[in-house]
């Protein structure tokens, strides 16, 4: 099984990609930077696959999709400061990453070019259900709250 991760270079993506290795599964990270820049503690995310991808760039969304095939996308990437989120001048920047990026993501999941039915975990996902984490092999809706991502732009 092949998993993309989005936002490896934060702590949640960091953390599901050394749980991938743990588990034998093959994953493959993402985040801005051309090479891994999370925290370097010597743990596996550290050498594993890695692409940079910005995932508010639809165009670029949907060709590394297509181009790695993967089983199963894992979305840990999100415009996480809270406080500064709620800045005007931020608001764009933080729709574009925590809404734009994620329909992003989905619609790249639902594409025809995709092979098989993949799936699409949000961050919620693992948080509430990590004990699926790579198991389960459906496609997964977006939660109620994600409603916005449905709507076109």
């Amino acid at each position: 099984m092949r998993v993309f991760v989005t936002g490896v270079a934060g702590q949640l993506g960091h953390d599901v990609m050394n749980e991938l290795q743990k588990r034998g599964i093959e994953g493959i990270g993402t985040d801005l930077k051309e090479t891994y820049s999370g925290v370097q503690d010597g743990t596996a995310v550290t050498a594993m696959p890695y692409v940079s991808l910005d995932i508010t760039d639809r165009d670029a969304v949907m060709a590394k999709v297509t181009e790695l095939h993967p089983d199963v996308i894992i979305h840990c990437a999100a415009w996480t400061a809270v406080d500064l989120a709620e800045d005007e001048d931020k608001k764009p920047k933080v729709r574009a990453i925590n809404v734009d990026g994620t329909k992003n993501l989905a619609d790249a999941g639902r594409d025809k070019a995709w092979r098989r039915a993949g799936s699409v975990l949000y961050a919620h996902k693992v948080l509430h259900r990590p004990h699926r984490l790579g198991v389960r092999r459906q496609r997964q809706e977006l939660h109620p709250h994600d409603a916005e991502c449905r709507k076109d732009p």
